[in-house]
């Protein structure tokens, strides 16, 4: 069951809590594992949950075993083919779910390490992404988002795992903390104190790149203490955090720093960007 990861995955529970409640399950997802070592679990359980909602308990008690053990005819499974993803697997799920189901409910494909999708597999899933077929929903899972290509990406709801033992590459986690402490402290007023904190060039994107990265996953483990979960420690930033905010506040400004990341890949004019996530992000 998903609850077995309620405290493990607290963003990931929530968010798809929320998005069955609400009736809002989307026809593509793409999850970074960030090399969580139980993702595997944990996604056959979201795949289950997904299943689950358009059964009855007797009936889903009859294809648990069956998912577990990829012999469920809805679902269905790709992986590389020695290096690479090819287009006759995507093809394939094509053909197998080219008719409607029997039973009124979804079928779903999971694509492990989706940033081995070849050219021609990516474009033949991407005409499929862009046209689904009846209730049919694509899984995508990488360890790194930005390995899969960008035009995948946009059409999928993005989902990110916590790794609490992932090393953080960037190198000056206190600038980072000052960034924070600054926002958090400063709001709309950060727009001006931050060229004060910073000392490299603010128009440099590949800084921004990481330091949005890994104020991601900051904030998440902030939530992990605020749940008193095992967390990475940060110091006295993630009391900041949890002080200055709600759950709710902290999960919405990590989607603004998701968002963000993605807009980086096209946007020139840095500064406007920053001055557009400062005030997205303090809500001002």
């Amino acid at each position: 069951m998903l609850d077995l990861f309620k405290d493990k995955q607290p963003l990931f529970y929530e968010q798809i809590n929320n998005s069955i409640k609400n009736n809002k399950i989307t026809h593509a997802y793409l999850i970074e594992t960030n090399d969580y070592p139980e993702s595997d679990s944990l996604i056959l359980e979201f795949v289950k949950e997904l299943f689950r909602i358009y059964m009855s308990d007797e009936e889903f008690s009859k294809i648990d075993n069956l998912i577990e053990n990829d012999a469920f005819s809805d679902f269905l499974v790709i992986e590389p083919d020695g290096s690479w993803i090819k287009k006759d697997q995507i093809l394939e799920v094509k053909e197998k779910f080219s008719t409607t189901s029997v039973e009124n409910r979804p079928r779903i494909y999971l694509i492990k390490e989706a940033d081995k999708l070849n050219k021609y597999a990516a474009n033949s899933l991407l005409k499929f992404l862009e046209e689904p077929d009846g209730n049919i929903i694509a899984i995508l899972v990488s360890s790194n988002r930005y390995r899969v290509l960008e035009t995948l990406r946009s059409r999928c709801q993005l989902y990110t795992l916590i790794n609490v033992n992932k090393k953080i590459e960037i190198e000056n986690i206190e600038l980072i903390n000052n960034i924070i402490e600054t926002i958090e402290t400063k709001e709309h007023s950060s727009i001006a104190y931050l060229p004060v904190v910073l000392e490299n060039d603010l128009r440099n994107k590949e800084f921004w790149i990481d330091a949005f990265n890994t104020m991601v996953d900051i904030y998440e483990n902030s939530i992990r203490k605020y749940e008193n979960i095992n967390y990475k420690d940060y110091g006295q930033v993630l009391d900041l955090i949890n002080n200055n905010n709600s759950l709710q506040d902290i999960i919405n400004k990590i989607s603004i720093l998701f968002t963000t990341i993605n807009n980086l890949e096209y946007n020139l004019n840095i500064s406007m960007m920053l001055d557009k996530f400062i005030i997205e992000f303090t809500g001002r």
